[in-house]
């Protein structure tokens, strides 16, 4: 129950759980819900990330887990995942914690170069 209301108390601040590795991107994305349960004794969760920008964008994601003190639980994180979200659009990313230790995590979000990528001397 303590990880139940430890996830509720941030589905309230979605938007504190979204990193972003830069500023522009974090204009244009947000959490408008989170779901959680548990499977297993580890914790099961569904995020709708939202697009608050016209045009589709070349992402990746990945999920962070942290323990009850705050520290990353190693060696265990997600692979990065590609996502492309459309203009205005909604989509739901899974994650499942890496232990039982987990008690909350944190949603990671690039973007991915459309462009050609050339090498000069």
């Amino acid at each position: 129950e303590r990880l139940q209301a430890t996830l509720n108390t941030q589905i309230n601040q979605f938007n504190e759980q979204l990193r972003v590795d830069n500023p522009e991107l974090g204009k244009k994305l947000a959490i408008t819900d989170v779901k959680t349960r548990q499977t297993n004794q580890l914790t099961d969760v569904v995020v709708t990330l939202s697009s608050q920008y016209k045009k589709s964008q070349y992402l990746q994601y990945q999920f962070n887990w942290f323990d009850k003190d705050g520290f990353v639980i190693k060696g265990n994180h997600s692979p990065w995942q590609a996502l492309t979200l459309f203009g205005f659009a909604k989509t739901q990313l899974p994650g499942l914690a890496p232990s039982s230790d987990a008690v909350t995590f944190s949603l990671a979000v690039r973007e991915v170069s459309t462009e050609s990528q050339e090498f000069k001397d």
